[in-house]
């Protein structure tokens, strides 16, 4: 009995030592840090500078002159860009119309491709910019039914693009443009 009584006090002695650590707070966690948690923080900071880098960048599209400055000619710029893109939309969504309205199976205009400045912009070619105009076609501007996109095309041994229109709905948006777009939208809908 007495060893039985031994092991029930050593019991009772660790118990109210254990309740005593420095680790043990009945309202928190123990403060046990492991290699997933620094890991997984990490990642998360940088999704998070990605976002706030996505939403710096959309906001000189939105505003170009309030975020960039009056005289700043990056944001002429970028002003001049976005009347030539909705130039490029008016003169497809005419003929697009047209072609509905006038045009038959037999009859229609085709229109492939639009030559506008803004193809000839590296920023938007290969700069990875032009997703930028996407969103500002979209969202400040509401127009939700074509998508512009540009496409390379080889001449003579030589590449230029010009801009084509595609449906929304058949659009193929590539995995990173899907995450700038679901940053945007999230910054902006709220």
């Amino acid at each position: 009995m007495k060893k039985n009584g031994t092991a029930a006090e050593a019991f009772g002695a660790f118990a109210k030592k254990f309740l005593k650590s420095s680790q043990y707070n009945d309202n928190s966690k123990p403060n046990i840090v492991y290699e997933d948690d620094i890991i997984q923080r990490k990642i998360n900071a940088k999704e998070d500078d990605y976002k706030a880098l996505i939403i710096s960048s959309y906001s000189k599209y939105l505003n170009p002159f309030r975020v960039l400055g009056k005289n700043s000619p990056l944001a002429q710029a970028i002003d001049t860009d976005e009347k030539n893109l909705l130039k490029a939309y008016n003169l497809f969504k005419a003929v697009h119309d047209a072609n509905l309205s006038i045009g038959d199976t037999n009859t229609f205009v085709k229109i492939p491709d639009i030559h506008s400045p803004l193809t000839n912009r590296d920023c938007y070619t290969s700069g990875g910019e032009f997703i930028y105009l996407q969103c500002w076609l979209m969202f400040a501007q509401n127009i939700k039914d074509f998508i512009p996109e540009l496409v390379a095309v080889e001449e003579n041994f030589q590449t230029h693009y010009v801009l084509q229109f595609s449906q929304t709905k058949n659009y193929g948006w590539s995995f990173q443009d899907k995450e700038v777009l679901a940053a945007i939208q999230s910054a902006y809908s709220a």
